[in-house]
């Protein structure tokens, strides 16, 4: 069977029924949001790796419509190939900065004892989209 990077014609069904058995008798769904990042990550742990993910999203929002705040760090990015530990680590920690900060690119810079040019260097390197 192919990869599910190969396959994301089935994503939004697989999502559905990952979602379904993640939490039964819930309503839960992705938010059109969630559902762009989902399809547009690589998912190099395949179906594993998404089944974590929205296991993951579900325990920050247990009910009603996954947002796209509420996946793991690592589908906030795009990255342009793949990342060495340390590059994971490093764009976890600045999604998470992100966050914290609602957005605010200069205060996660401060939080992260970065230059603020620094930190869009790293957005732009890693793909990031929060």
């Amino acid at each position: 069977m192919p990869p599910l990077r190969h396959r994301s014609h089935d994503l939004p069904g697989l999502v559905d029924a990952l979602l379904s058995d993640l939490a039964p008798h819930r309503e839960v769904r992705l938010s059109p949001e969630a559902r762009r990042l989902v399809g547009r990550y690589d998912w190099p742990g395949n179906v594993c790796q998404l089944r974590d993910t929205l296991a993951a999203a579900l325990r920050r929002r247990p009910v009603g419509r996954i947002e796209a705040a509420d996946l793991p760090e690592s589908c906030q990015s795009t990255p342009r190939g793949p990342l060495r530990p340390v590059d994971l680590a490093e764009r976890d920690a600045i999604v998470s900065a992100l966050r914290e900060a609602g957005g605010n690119r200069m205060a996660a810079a401060g939080a992260l004892g970065l230059a603020r040019s620094t930190l869009y260097r790293k957005i732009r390197q890693y793909g990031i989209t929060v």
